[in-house]
């Protein structure tokens, strides 16, 4: 017959140490507390926390490894209980970054003591759910592996772009490398590899936990504990990497711990009491009956053998039956109630007032929305921006110079652009082009004389939450009255603009995000310009349009306009190291190589269900991107569309039927239509 493990057997001889010593007790002292032996089984979660996992960011507890509980407890008090335990179980972590890329898995083996305390003398003792808190000390053994190589024996080596290949991307033949993915079997010892020279380090240390929790008996001598506990081991071996490792691998200076969230079943074995012999009363049995009889535990007047509410609260007006008094019969006492005259079968709450319709709605809507978990299934809302809360409407006064749906003249373009102050308002199929955000009509209208003396037609219009509204009939007063004022200062100081491209194809507003004032033109000859950026000093303009070159704009350069005309950049103050043809205008500035291809495989909104996760694990090369929406999953990255389609397919037999692929530009995910226009 093969030997039990060394902490089991622990277990089992600490089992029948404490039932001796018990038992012993018990024979000794009758008023000591009864040896009630429980067993209990469960299993949880382990969840680590060391040097690997990336500091832990956006790390969830529950979404690790199984372990397994077996444990022998029994009271030593009314509010303190010894339990002797064991646990067995694997836990692990895979962390993937630009720096470095770890993982591994341990099996744990664990036997403990421990005590739990209760909280009887804070608590209700017919309390239904029993909280308590534990510590103790434990010995943990551990075995640790990493996975370093595929099935096929390949070493797995990870490249900048986020692949994984059988070749070093910087040797001489990464031109052949293949792509490869993790097949998560930890088939290398770490201690056996000896990477950081560490030689051969125990595998099994001590550890302190502690805890918390709660009970619930189920009757019958059952009960379920939930709980979660932190152990505190002396080693920071675990995971294979401490402060010692070398370069990139080199972790922090404290030890290794891990938390086991848990969900167990006991029972309790009845054990018989033994018969005490009663001391001699010098009461007769009907004097004894007679005090019995008479005796009236909450002083409520109604004696305890007919009373039918006993612990009736002091100086509380009770029935004949000892039960409080409720005039409403809303089940609340009268003497707590708040509302001694509740309509019949109205709902109350506990202060004995009536729920409105109101009340109801919103203590529905609260319960319906505890779960906290939303699978989110729409793919418009998955490619597309976030959404925000409707701002409170405000009306201002804008100067609208300009709309189009299909396209606008040359000449109109170099007149919008020159206002510096000009942004773009889109509605549908429509653009609106308007200027500056007034408080009041006089200063709109100011302006938009002083855009006429330009040559520039304009209309004031008022501005709310995005939507422009004609305020023709309340400018016409004010218009009469400035009539004679003439056409305004006539404004002829240069504007320089920063182009970031110009395209057949429309773009998406995604590969423009965090660029507050971009200016979008059709022209007429079918082009989409964007522009961005309104200065009058040229050192400033070329800072921002180093940024935008930084930002993935490889084409942007700078524009200059004047009394609505389109002039050179040495008219601007720009010195020039080559001649300046202003006819020519370059079309599409994002290179292919920045247009790649993605698929979305999911979308969660709160915590992610464990078998999605595993699912998603199960991949390999799959990246989330966080918003305030939740969490987006992508998993690989593509050149073309085709192979996107291929991979699509791929991962619909691995059920995932409703993945769908999306663009990526300069890391800014797009619908895909849009990638394929860019490629164009």
């Amino acid at each position: 017959m093969p030997l039990l493990p060394r902490p089991f057997a622990a277990l089992a001889l600490s089992v029948l140490l404490l039932a001796t010593a018990h038992a012993q007790s018990d024979t000794a002292q009758a008023q000591a507390p009864r040896f009630k032996p429980t067993f209990g089984l469960g299993g949880g979660m382990f969840a680590f926390f060391g040097d690997v996992g990336d500091k832990h960011d956006s790390y969830n507890p529950l979404v690790t490894r199984l372990g397994y509980e077996l444990r022998a407890s029994t009271p030593i008090t009314s509010w303190l209980e010894a339990d002797l335990y064991a646990l067995h179980g694997r836990m692990g972590v895979n962390e993937r970054s630009l720096t470095r890329n770890l993982n591994f898995e341990s099996r744990i083996t664990i036997g403990g003591f421990q005590f739990r305390y209760n909280f009887l003398q804070l608590l209700n003792p017919k309390r239904e759910v029993e909280p308590y808190i534990n510590v103790g000390f434990e010995s943990v053994e551990f075995l640790t592996k990493t996975d370093l190589y595929d099935a096929a024996g390949r070493a797995y080596n990870y490249w900048s772009d986020g692949t994984i290949r059988d070749i070093p991307e910087n040797a001489l033949d990464a031109a052949y490398a293949t792509i490869i993915e993790r097949d998560h079997v930890y088939e290398s010892d770490v201690r056996e590899l000896n990477v950081d020279g560490f030689g051969k380090y125990p595998e099994r240390t001590w550890a302190i936990p502690i805890g918390i929790g709660a009970r619930m008996d189920l009757g019958s001598g059952m009960d379920l504990r939930v709980g979660t506990t932190m152990h505190f081991t002396l080693s920071d071996h675990i995971d294979g990497i401490t402060v010692n490792s070398v370069g990139d691998r080199a972790g922090t200076a404290s030890n290794d711990r891990f938390l086991y969230t848990s969900a167990s079943i006991g029972y309790t074995i009845p054990m018989k009491r033994k018969k005490v012999k009663s001391e001699m009363t010098p009461l007769d049995t009907d004097e004894l009956d007679l005090l019995v009889l008479r005796d009236d535990e909450d002083a409520d007047g109604v004696r305890d053998f007919i009373d039918e509410c006993p612990h009736t609260p002091a100086g509380a007006q009770v029935d004949a039956k000892g039960c409080p008094l409720d005039g409403d019969m809303d089940g609340v006492p009268d003497g707590l109630d708040n509302e001694p005259n509740s309509a019949a079968g109205a709902i109350v709450n506990e202060h004995g007032v009536t729920l409105t319709d109101d009340d109801l709605l919103r203590a529905w809507l609260d319960w319906k929305d505890s779960a906290n978990v939303n699978i989110v299934h729409d793919r418009v809302e998955s490619v597309g921006g976030t959404r925000k809360p409707a701002p409170v409407a405000k009306r201002v006064y804008v100067v609208k110079v300009g709309t189009h749906t299909e396209g606008i003249s040359e000449d109109l373009i170099q007149k919008i652009l020159s206002i510096p102050d000009v942004r773009t308002i889109e509605k549908g199929d429509t653009t609106f082009y308007v200027v500056g955000s007034y408080d009041a009509i006089p200063e709109a209208l100011r302006r938009e004389l002083e855009l006429k003396g330009l040559g520039i037609e304009s209309t004031v219009m008022a501005e709310e939450n995005g939507n422009l509204i004609d305020v023709s009939a309340e400018t016409a007063a004010e218009r009469a009255r400035l009539g004679d004022m003439g056409a305004g200062n006539d404004n002829r100081d240069i504007t320089i603009r920063v182009q970031l491209g110009a395209f057949r194809e429309k773009l998406s507003k995604n590969i423009f995000s965090g660029i507050t004032d971009l200016v979008t033109i059709k022209g007429d000859d079918g082009l989409t310009r964007y522009y961005t950026g309104s200065y009058t000093d040229v050192n400033k303009a070329a800072s921002h349009k180093v940024n935008m070159l930084t930002k993935g704009f490889d084409g942007a350069f700078l524009v200059a306009f004047r009394s609505g005309k389109r002039v050179s950049m040495k008219e601007a103050g720009a010195k020039l190291t080559g001649p300046e043809d202003l006819r020519t205008l370059p079309v599409n500035t994002i290179s292919r190589d920045r247009v790649r291809y993605r698929i979305q495989v999911g979308s969660f909104a709160g915590n992610v269900p464990v078998e999605e996760m595993e699912k998603l694990l199960g991949l390999g090369e799959v990246e989330p991107i966080t918003d305030t929406e939740g969490v987006r999953y992508f998993h690989g990255t593509f050149a073309d569309r085709a192979s996107a389609e291929a991979a699509k397919a791929e991962l619909a037999t691995k059920g995932f039927p409703d993945a769908f692929i999306v663009g990526s530009v300069m890391g800014h995910i797009i619908p895909a239509e849009d990638a394929d226009g860019l490629l164009k």
